[in-house]
């Protein structure tokens, strides 16, 4: 393939991923913007696009995806987690194996398996239980309100919505949980606080046995036999997408610091196992150090301050999980002067403000908060009686400053599109729709 073929490839990618999934027309001016090119070789793309039928015009100036675009079908992919990350991090693994553990190139069967929900089938007004991990940070803020304003929407079929916060502790969200199964709910919504709690696993698989249907969301007990369904987006490819990006930015050699979430919860672990996982497969990448921050700014500032002052240097590159603990990494180096290194992690809106407005290279997946209004959307199908997937992934979107795409990492949003200046620090830019509804109202039961 000529270079001009492959300049085009990666045109056309651009183009068909810079449509969301509701297929949004978009204007002809942003497209050409986010190509970067000129406009006479971009119409003439956008046309022949057309004429293939991968596009289609849908207003003066103004195109979306094609019969041939939308006659795709896309699953998202997960492939098996690694039992140990430090054995995988002081393990080499060869190019060849680590493009088979691709989630884009392995086929995993399970992906697509769905679930007879009739036996679930109940008369609405609903009784919805859910049993949150925490509300310790902005994320899971977010995502609650998301769930919110979902409930908001469907308010004719739910009669009651009871919240629990489990505040990070697995006794207290046991206790939650037989609260609510008391009160007499006709499912349950979990975010589980620890993946490898088996006294909570084991109450779930002993309620689901009962017959009351489960629904996870975010975090999943380690044994899904429970599960009716699972909402999430893909870790692995936040973690993998991100270290690769960092790799790159370094050209393949350099110190990295890594600063994961909460340890125990499932998010975390597999992010770090995929990072470590591209990490080892680059010989002058060097990870000196795996901290845990409970994904809160103090945490990170913290954790960045011990490790500078041990270390007495700099480190070439930070790899965060998210920008809840990246926020308090950049604060440290802000306050400590001198130039800052390359991070990762988006979801937070300071992230974005920190990294543009100090010059910082950064890539970003933000994890969709929009996941809650999804988990109640898939309790509402379960209630009904639906048939189902047994897992539902909420897409995620590379996010990198103009100039910071690499060789294998390409931005399908510009960071400065996507920062919202006009927004507080703690606003959470994956929420969707609930971004900006009405906070809810104090009357839910959210003990």
């Amino acid at each position: 393939m000529s270079k001009d073929q492959k300049s085009n490839v990666q045109r056309i990618a651009t183009i068909l991923k810079g449509f969301d999934a509701n297929n949004t027309p978009r204007r002809t001016h942003d497209i050409l913007e986010d190509l970067g090119v000129t406009r006479s070789t971009g119409f003439g793309l956008l046309r022949a696009m057309v004429s293939a039928g991968w596009l289609e015009r849908f207003d003066h100036g103004s195109l979306r995806l094609g019969p041939k675009a939308c006659g795709l079908v896309f699953a998202a992919l997960e492939v098996p987690e690694y039992q140990d990350a430090r054995t995988l991090a002081a393990t080499p693994i060869s190019r060849s194996k680590l493009e088979l553990a691709m989630p884009d190139l392995e086929w995993d069967p399970r992906l697509v398996r769905t679930v007879d929900a009739s036996r679930f089938r109940r008369r609405a007004p609903y009784r919805i239980g859910f049993s949150n991990a925490s509300t310790t940070n902005a994320w899971r803020r977010a995502m609650l309100q998301s769930m919110y304003y979902a409930e908001k929407i469907s308010q004719a079929q739910i009669g009651e919505f009871l919240v629990r916060d489990a505040q990070d502790d697995p006794e207290l969200q046991l206790h939650q949980i037989d609260e609510l199964v008391r009160e007499g709910i006709d499912l349950l919504l979990i975010s589980i606080t620890s993946v490898n709690d088996t006294a909570l696993g084991e109450r779930l698989n002993y309620l689901a046995d009962e017959g009351l249907p489960i629904v996870a969301v975010d975090r999943r007990p380690n044994d899904r036999s429970s599960l009716v369904s699972f909402v999430t987006a893909s870790d692995h490819r936040i973690g993998r997408i991100s270290a690769l990006w960092l790799a790159e930015q370094l050209k393949g050699r350099g110190r990295v610091w890594m600063l994961s979430g909460l340890e125990g919860a499932s998010p975390a672990l597999r992010r770090q196992q995929a990072a470590l996982a591209v990490f080892s497969e680059f010989p002058g990448i060097r990870v000196e150090n795996v901290s845990y921050t409970d994904w809160t700014e103090g945490s990170g500032y913290r954790v960045m301050d011990k490790l500078l002052d041990e270390a007495r240097r700099t480190p070439d590159g930070v790899w965060c999980d998210s920008g809840l603990q990246g926020v308090g990494s950049l604060r440290r180096f802000i306050d400590g002067g001198g130039s800052i290194p390359a991070h990762t992690g988006g979801d937070l809106n300071e992230m974005y403000k920190l990294c543009l407005h100090h010059k910082v290279p950064m890539a970003a997946l933000d994890y969709p908060a929009s996941m809650g209004a999804r988990a109640l959307e898939i309790a509402l199908d379960v209630l009904g009686g639906s048939t189902l997937p047994q897992r539902v992934e909420e897409p995620v979107r590379i996010v990198l400053p103009r100039g910071c795409e690499t060789a294998s990492v390409k931005a399908d949003i510009w960071a400065e599109r996507h920062v919202a200046w006009d927004l507080g620090n703690e606003t959470v830019l994956s929420q969707g729709p609930a971004l900006r509804a009405p906070k809810p109202s104090s009357k839910r039961n959210a003990s």
